[in-house]
């Protein structure tokens, strides 16, 4: 009887902790599953463009001792329509549950990420020397509803052709708020300086100092934690593929407003480098001078500064982008 009477009492005791452990592990499950909602969602862009989206493994889920759970993705690679092959590899996120479905989060990309041509050679090499990179990831909006990202001396190689661009600083915020029930709107803030071009071999080494850009940002919520399959299935606009990835991520960005200071100083410097490339590089800088000519003299200068171009990027309907009027890619497209 003293044994029937002590079980009770150590279950009555209990039964909060138990209650509140499976509350906190139920929630871990609902993020697992937006998170692999959101791979699958991305799987089928992929296919949509010719591209193929693999994942090996599984999403893995371990508490922490401290409360928070560690989630690790499965290893990603990206294969595009010419048959590059990306290795991403696995991204990580910390991240513990906070009151009103919301989550804190802190991401760690792999690094480097490697692709490599359909003979199986590396071509190219990105490394994120550094990041830090944290938010507020919301279940009823399946994405964040705040973030924040620092990163800095991040360098993009050309195994082959020597050619390098280095990044010294990028910054990214954004922020929703709930002015209305289940009716998010925010803004977006997007930075990256110190953006220089090298080429060992001719010499030459440019520098663009500097491109900002800001968006609004607008999403209705659920009413209830979005599912995995709700996710996988969320419809895709026709605009371009990055604008879904970010809006799946961060909300539907509205009109860009940005501008990039230095776009003069990086043609002259690109037009030298071609008239003394050697002639196997001499297309690809030539794609270089007209690209940034063409996006130079789209921009709008600023009456005082010269070396500042303002521009209203609008996405179109059929997937184009309209730098102040005009579809930056037909021009892109035009060129070759």
């Amino acid at each position: 009887m003293k044994i029937l009477a002590l079980s009770l009492l150590l279950t009555i005791i209990a039964s909060p902790i138990v209650a509140h452990a499976q509350t906190i592990d139920s929630r871990a499950q609902i993020l697992k599953s937006q998170i692999e909602g959101f791979l699958e969602n991305q799987k089928a862009m992929a296919v949509k463009n010719g591209s193929t989206l693999l994942t090996k493994g599984d999403v893995v889920v371990e508490k922490s001792n401290d409360g928070y759970f560690a989630f690790t993705l499965p290893h990603i690679t990206f294969t595009d329509a010419k048959g590059i092959k990306s290795d991403i590899g696995m991204i990580a996120l910390n991240a513990s549950p906070q009151d009103n479905n919301n989550w804190a989060v802190s991401m760690a990309l792999p690094n480097p990420i490697i692709s490599y041509d359909v003979a199986g050679v590396k071509i190219f090499k990105a490394n994120i020397n550094t990041q830090n990179i944290t938010g507020i990831w919301n279940e009823k909006l399946a994405h964040f509803t705040a973030s924040k990202a620092n990163l800095s001396n991040i360098t993009f190689n050309d195994i082959l052709n020597d050619p390098a661009v280095t990044m010294g600083i990028f910054n990214f915020s954004s922020q929703l708020n709930e002015n209305d029930p289940g009716a998010f709107t925010g803004k977006a803030n997007a930075s990256a300086e110190n953006i220089s071009f090298v080429d060992s071999k001719s010499g030459m080494n440019a520098i663009l100092p500097k491109i900002t850009l800001t968006t609004n940002l607008a999403d209705r919520a659920s009413e209830n934690p979005m599912t995995k399959d709700e996710i996988k299935n969320r419809p895709q606009s026709s605009h371009p593929d990055f604008y879904n990835v970010f809006s799946q991520l961060f909300g539907a960005p509205m009109r860009v407003d940005g501008i990039i200071t230095g776009l003069d100083g990086l043609s002259a410097k690109l037009s030298t480098a071609l008239l003394s490339a050697k002639p196997e590089a001499r297309a690809t800088y030539l794609s270089g001078v007209i690209g940034v000519g063409a996006l130079a003299a789209m921009g709008k200068p600023d009456p005082v500064n010269s070396s500042l171009r303002y521009y209203d990027v609008e996405w179109g309907q059929n997937g184009e982008v309209m730098l102040n009027g005009t579809d930056f890619g037909s021009l892109l497209t035009a060129k070759k």
